[in-house]
């Protein structure tokens, strides 16, 4: 390593593989309106700012996968970065979504920003927002 170069410590790669895999658990507990894994992903004070600028909390957003408002087919992920931090990661993540919305079908290119936290061994979402984007 030449002086001045910054030191990759070996567990900011476990933890990006570690986020990874929770961005998946997410997306498949959207997909599948699974409220027992998306209440174990979520922060109890997660705050969420739609792509319409509304603050939804945990309950509210949980809340539409139980009652079927919402219904996911798919979510294809575009691309996706990570940043580790000393006890959080900072996630962006671009994707196709598609599905219904109150029985209205819809089909959007979205960006998502997540911050993850650690949680004892596993991580939760405390923050999130989502735009829609024509890239």
């Amino acid at each position: 390593m030449k002086k001045g170069q910054p030191m990759t410590i070996a567990f900011d790669t476990i933890d990006e593989a570690a986020v990874r895999d929770c961005e998946e658990r997410l997306k498949l507990a959207m997909l599948a309106s699974d409220v027992s894994a998306l209440d174990a992903l979520l922060a109890d004070d997660l705050i969420i700012i739609d792509h319409q600028g509304r603050r939804v909390d945990k309950a509210q957003d949980i809340e539409v996968h139980r009652t079927g408002v919402l219904k996911l087919a798919d979510i294809e992920f575009l691309d996706v970065a990570i940043k580790p931090l000393d006890n959080a990661a900072l996630v962006s993540v671009r994707a196709k979504v598609s599905g219904a919305y109150y029985d209205e079908k819809f089909s959007e290119k979205l960006i998502y920003t997540r911050v993850w936290q650690r949680n004892g061994d596993s991580w939760i979402v405390v923050l999130a927002h989502f735009s829609r984007i024509t890239m």
